[in-house]
């Protein structure tokens, strides 16, 4: 049992808070802190009458000099930090600090350069305190790269390609001011470059440049487009043996012509900019004054998520799709969140609970994908988690069918 800090309320927090206060054999007690102690103290009373203790903090982790306070009165064993990405240097640096593991659910700024993302830079860092980082332990990448992994162990002898496939599944956050608007999935999207590996070598393309009509299964037939996703890194730093690896969804276009105005002027700029003596950034500025309506919209109909593995058995080609599905509307009334939600709360749960219980404890800062595929696996069929494996063909895009 460990002491377990939750740094951020999100969507996924409550998935998470409400599995592991009922888990005494994962969590001795578990501090539940954010920038509004409100939220936090929702689920204090929630589950006041679990057997794993809940108690509450209000944390701003860029006051470095608070947040050491709150952390030496809670003493965590593990910091789970759901805060936004761009924290989770900040939170991990303060993991180290106090001498905790550190597991988070994303990959921060992935596709600077070396295709590493930033949480890797303190790997000596965790190895020398024989500390273990766990960076995005979400359904994507952790399940989907398990899923080639166990492909790879039961079903073939090499693998040549993997096209990941997704419906639904790019995650919405709330939106309350205008930065939650641009660094949202379908909005970058339109901007990001995409980087694909193409005989294991990084290649970038331009978004939305390749799109291709697959029939998935319980889903469909959906129309899905090239993307750029984080999950190419995981493929490049933990199963090297696998060459070309794409990644596409579903996507519905972001434009605003406001937004588009105000990035043409400068206005949504992170770098700050000096007024009369005092430094902000533009965007900054912008959040204060456009005041928004705090809204978050649900994903209607099914969510997908799967692996299209295409490689050779016995010298036979050989296709599979291991895929995920289900009901948002089912998943809302039964859980409270969206099937993306749902699927990255459980994810991370699971690798919770392999830290709590000594299974990935390995000094140094990994991936779920640094470990044995059937350990997350069986850990999240525990949790109810099902999916399944049917015969496919290779994926064809609309260039290579030579469609104009």
């Amino acid at each position: 049992m460990k002491k377990i800090l939750i740094i951020g309320c999100t969507e996924v927090t409550k998935v998470v808070v409400k599995a592991l206060c009922n888990d005494i054999t994962s969590a001795g007690e578990i501090c539940i802190a954010s920038l509004d102690k409100s939220e936090c103290d929702v689920y204090r009373k929630k589950y006041q009458g679990a057997p794993v203790r809940i108690t509450t903090a209000r944390v701003d982790v860029t006051n470095k000099q608070g947040t050491m306070m709150m952390l030496s009165i809670t003493q965590p064993e593990l910091i789970i930090n759901l805060t936004p990405p761009e924290l989770s240097l900040t939170v991990m640096n303060l993991a180290l600090e106090i001498g905790a593991d550190y597991i988070d659910s994303e990959l921060f700024e992935w596709n600077s350069g070396n295709l590493l993302s930033r949480q890797f830079e303190n790997f000596s860092n965790f190895r020398v305190k024989n500390l273990t980082a766990i960076c995005g332990c979400a359904f994507n990448p952790s399940v989907l790269t398990s899923f080639v992994r166990l492909a790879s162990d039961t079903r073939f002898d090499e693998i040549s390609s993997v096209d990941v496939l997704e419906t639904n599944m790019r995650s919405v956050a709330e939106v309350t001011d205008i930065r939650d608007i641009i660094e949202s999935n379908d909005f970058k999207a339109e901007s990001e470059r995409v980087i694909t590996l193409q005989d294991n070598e990084k290649v970038e393309s331009d978004p939305l440049s390749l799109k291709t009509e697959v029939e998935l299964p319980d889903i469909g037939k959906n129309t899905l487009y090239l993307l750029n996703d984080p999950i190419v890194e995981d493929f490049a730093m933990e199963i090297p043996e696998v060459p070309n690896v794409r990644y596409f969804s579903t996507y519905e276009k972001k434009s605003d012509e406001t937004i588009d105005f105000l990035k043409k002027i400068g206005m949504l700029s992170t770098e700050p900019v000096e007024i009369n003596g005092t430094k902000i950034a533009p965007i900054d500025f912008l959040a204060k004054v456009m005041p928004m309506e705090s809204t978050k919209s649900v994903p209607q109909g099914m969510s997908g998520s799967g692996v299209l593995v295409t490689g050779k058995k016995k010298g036979e080609d050989k296709t599979y799709f291991i895929s995920v599905s289900s009901d948002n509307q089912a998943c809302m009334e039964n859980n409270e969140v969206s099937v993306a939600d749902y699927f990255d709360a459980m994810t991370l749960i699971s690798g919770v609970k392999m830290l709590c219980r000594g299974k990935w404890k390995k000094p140094g800062v990994f991936t779920a994908c640094a470990f044995d595929p059937d350990i997350l696996l069986s850990a999240m069929r525990k949790e109810g988690f099902k999916y399944q494996i049917t015969e496919a063909s290779p994926l064809k895009t609309d260039k290579e069918k030579g469609d104009k």
